[in-house]
């Protein structure tokens, strides 16, 4: 017998068992919260025996969190490159106003092509969604890996465009707004689809969303915000 060719299948094997235990868990957890979801429901549904939740995670908040951790690594696979890209090309190109321009208009549809076209966010978005009202230690995972760089990177750009400064509130806020009108199209999918009248984007509504949401982004560099009289 070979034991390496064995001790290698073994660790495919618990490698498959582990990660099916996570992608049923985000259906679960995304679907009926962490509290209601029960480890039999997910060991049932994954198709494993109970007991490989403690073997591999610990317990069902080791579970949560290797979930929130597997969410963070995939949103970041695309969005980390995509602002590395931008970051070195905003920096390279001097900074202004033209440069912060044509970075956010990237960014946008960057982030359109992922949080709107790709499938992996619409399973996700229910338990970052959930995070987000009701953030729980597992929120230190997307923040620190994903979104706080992100963010920041928007900051930037948007107070480049607009003309302040990049680590004032203003800033921040301008930012968020922009990225949340990227999200909304994710997180309030079924509204958008029923006005539209089909079941989901067509190739049409995606072709429309890659100027408007770019266009609307631009725009709102000229808003001019003043205190209230």
């Amino acid at each position: 017998m070979d034991i390496r060719s064995n001790n290698v299948n073994e660790k495919n094997k618990g490698d498959r068992a582990r990660q099916n235990l996570i992608e049923a868990a985000i259906d679960l957890f995304g679907e009926h919260g962490f509290t209601a979801t029960g480890t039999r429901m997910i060991a049932d549904k994954a198709g494993a025996n109970i007991s490989a939740i403690q073997y591999y995670f610990g317990g069902k908040e080791g579970l949560y969190r290797a979930v929130v951790s597997h969410i963070a690594e995939g949103i970041g696979s695309y969005i980390n490159p995509l602002a590395a890209g931008i970051r070195n090309e905003f920096e390279k190109s001097g900074g202004g106003r033209d440069a912060a321009v044509k970075c956010i208009i990237t960014a946008v549809r960057g982030l359109a092509a992922m949080f709107i076209r790709s499938d992996g966010p619409k399973r996700w978005a229910l338990i970052v969604l959930r995070e987000q009202a009701k953030p729980t230690p597992a929120f230190d995972i997307l923040y620190d890996s994903v979104m706080k760089e992100a963010h920041g990177l928007f900051s930037r750009l948007i107070a480049a465009g607009a003309g302040i400064k990049p680590d004032s509130a203003e800033a921040h806020l301008r930012a968020h707004a922009v990225v949340g009108s990227v999200l909304a199209f994710l997180s309030a999918r079924e509204t958008a689809v029923r006005r539209l009248g089909t079941s989901d984007y067509t190739a049409e509504h995606m072709d429309l969303l890659d100027r408007l949401l770019p266009a609307m982004a631009v725009s709102s560099l000229n808003a001019v915000i003043s205190e209230a009289e």
